[in-house]
């Protein structure tokens, strides 16, 4: 069952993984997906959005930039970095620009979920203001 009043945006350069997140996530909520940060900038712009998973190697500007952009553009907005490195730095860089959580590639079906359930939880508890 859909939320369709629950919008998740997912900024991933990878089309393979952009789809996997999209068919995983688009039966329960409203999805909304940006290849570039640029093209993630624009539908920001129309939208408010819950959620946003973002990749950390986005071609053009990186995913640690844009986390602090959507932070400072959309405060309610709670970014879930999405990266291949699990290593501390990448951690506590992602953390210290604003991301709530971190998700490691690769990931199960039921750990994405989780995560983003985590992060409506931050959301509606109002933990972002």
């Amino acid at each position: 069952m859909q939320d369709t009043n629950i919008s998740i945006l997912i900024v991933e350069d990878e089309e393979r993984l952009r789809s996997l997140l999209i068919e995983i996530l688009s039966s329960r909520f409203q999805c909304s997906s940006a290849e570039t940060a640029s093209d993630a900038i624009r539908l920001m712009e129309s939208k408010f959005f819950h959620v946003a998973l973002v990749d950390m190697g986005l071609p053009g500007m990186s995913g640690i930039s844009l986390c602090r952009l959507i932070v400072n553009r959309s405060p309610r907005t709670v970014v879930v970095v999405v990266s291949g490195n699990t290593d501390a730095q990448s951690i506590s860089e992602a953390m210290n620009a604003g991301a709530t959580d971190y998700i490691a590639k690769p990931f199960g079906l039921s750990e994405i979920l989780l995560i983003v359930e985590r992060a409506l939880g931050r959301h509606l508890d109002g933990a972002v203001a």
